[in-house]
């Protein structure tokens, strides 16, 4: 059996069947190879995979005498052409690992750095997840860094008022 491996441009991805594949939301312009190909090449120039790519509607035109507005659910296009990535943290999950709580920070920076190779990838839900798990790790580390910065100060204070006496 053929494995496939696909690749979103800056990572590869795979081995992969054609059934696994369909699961994997590539367009005609992913870029495809496999065993015995010399170069990458985009999934649209393989007649096997033909069949995953889902037909796109042509584009709609209203015209000035349609009434019909039983259709205005579908005015708002969900394909991952229009979609923009969701927030990585990155920089803030850099910001709490220097300053605050370095192993959750580095935890943040892990999820961060998934989050827009798993869009580009398709992954549209892993994406999400991974900006959510960046999210929460990055706001951990913050808050223990300021719960220890509290800390020591209420330590130091005291330190200094027991030291007056």
């Amino acid at each position: 059996m053929k494995k496939y491996f696909y690749s979103d441009g800056t990572n590869k991805f795979g081995p992969f069947s054609i059934d696994e594949l369909r699961e994997k939301n590539i367009t005609e312009e992913t870029l495809i190879w496999f065993q015995g190909l010399s170069e990458w090449l985009p999934a649209r120039n393989f007649s096997e995979l033909n069949d995953i790519f889902a037909p796109s509607p042509p584009p709609i035109t209203r015209s000035s005498s349609s009434t019909d507005t039983s259709s205005s659910a579908y005015s708002q296009p969900s394909s991952s052409h229009n979609q923009q990535p969701p927030k990585t943290w990155l920089v803030e999950s850099i910001l709490a690992t220097l300053f605050c709580c370095l192993p959750l920070g580095i935890v943040g920076i892990v999820n961060a750095s998934k989050v827009e190779s798993r869009f580009y990838a398709g992954d549209f839900d892993g994406a999400q997840q991974a900006s959510a798990d960046a999210a929460k790790w990055t706001k951990i580390s913050f808050g223990i860094g300021i719960a220890v910065g509290v800390i020591y100060f209420i330590v130091m204070l005291a330190a200094g008022i027991g030291g007056a006496y």
